[in-house]
């Protein structure tokens, strides 16, 4: 896939999602909340929490995608039954939203910082993506 535009700001991202994709419901993360998810995860990269102030959170299209208003526990999603393989692959992960089909992006706490990336839902393994989680919501998002 090719971005449509180069590297997008979150309002233009927004406004971008908003218009390609009407059925979106996104709302912004208010200061108090940002405040509170910093204060919990401050280790978490600041363009994740950028994102829920500035492009929001909610779903983006028609079932399309999940952004979660806050990390979550992979427990939520995968339950106490996931496999020991998955339940050891997701100790030092908190999911961050999904696309309905089976995938979780998530942040992995690692010694050396943060990585963002996926979980496949199928293993719990994670693979580090290699870019923000607004860069790669543009790129899921705004390709040609």
């Amino acid at each position: 896939m090719t971005l449509l535009y180069g590297p997008m700001t979150h309002a233009e991202l927004r406004r971008y999602l908003l218009a390609n994709y009407p059925e979106s419901r996104l709302e912004l993360l208010t200061e108090e909340k940002r405040c509170t998810l910093v204060a919990r995860h401050p280790e978490l990269p600041a363009d994740y929490f950028q994102f829920l102030s500035e492009v929001g959170w909610g779903t983006i299209g028609e079932g399309r995608y999940s952004v979660y208003s806050a990390p979550v526990e992979p427990s939520f999603v995968f339950g106490p039954g996931a496999g020991a393989g998955a339940a050891e692959s997701l100790n030092s992960v908190v999911l961050v939203g999904d696309d309905f089909a089976g995938g979780q992006e998530a942040f992995r706490f690692e010694r050396k910082g943060v990585v963002f990336g996926s979980v496949d839902s199928l293993d719990g393994r994670f693979e580090p993506a290699g870019e923000t989680f607004s860069e790669f919501i543009q790129r899921w998002f705004v390709t040609t």
